[in-house]
């Protein structure tokens, strides 16, 4: 968690992080890795859910604070199994879940005032 990216700005299926575009993106500590489309399509028939491995990956590194960006619009689904898993993991977790905009000005105030952050940030709907 030593250089944890800041989030500059997202539009409809696009989020800017320190000035490098993506489509929809895991922040796991200072790692910035693109969601695995093609895989959710294939599990789910849609992007506007979370797969297992994503939520594995976001409790690596110890976060104090999880964010889920849910959309534009607040499409993305976040079901309860999401939640039982990061309380089994450890219920000290602060997570937050917002419309992308929302999220990602609560994730670049979190980052500012030093807290370890993890985010899975969905771009569409």
């Amino acid at each position: 968690y030593i250089n944890m990216p800041y989030i500059d700005s997202t539009k409809f299926g696009e989020i800017t992080i320190a000035r490098k575009k993506y489509h929809q993106v895991l922040i796991v500590g200072d790692r910035v890795l693109e969601r695995d489309a093609q895989k959710l399509e294939q599990l789910f028939g849609t992007t506007h859910k979370i797969g297992d491995w994503e939520i594995e990956d976001l409790l690596k590194e110890k976060p104090e604070v999880i964010i889920i960006g849910t959309g534009q619009s607040g499409v993305l689904k976040v079901d309860e199994d999401f939640f039982e898993k990061v309380r089994k993991f450890t219920p000290e977790i602060e997570t937050i879940i917002a419309v992308t905009p929302q999220a990602i000005e609560i994730y670049n105030q979190k980052i500012k005032a030093g807290k370890r952050v993890n985010a899975l940030i969905h771009t569409t709907c």
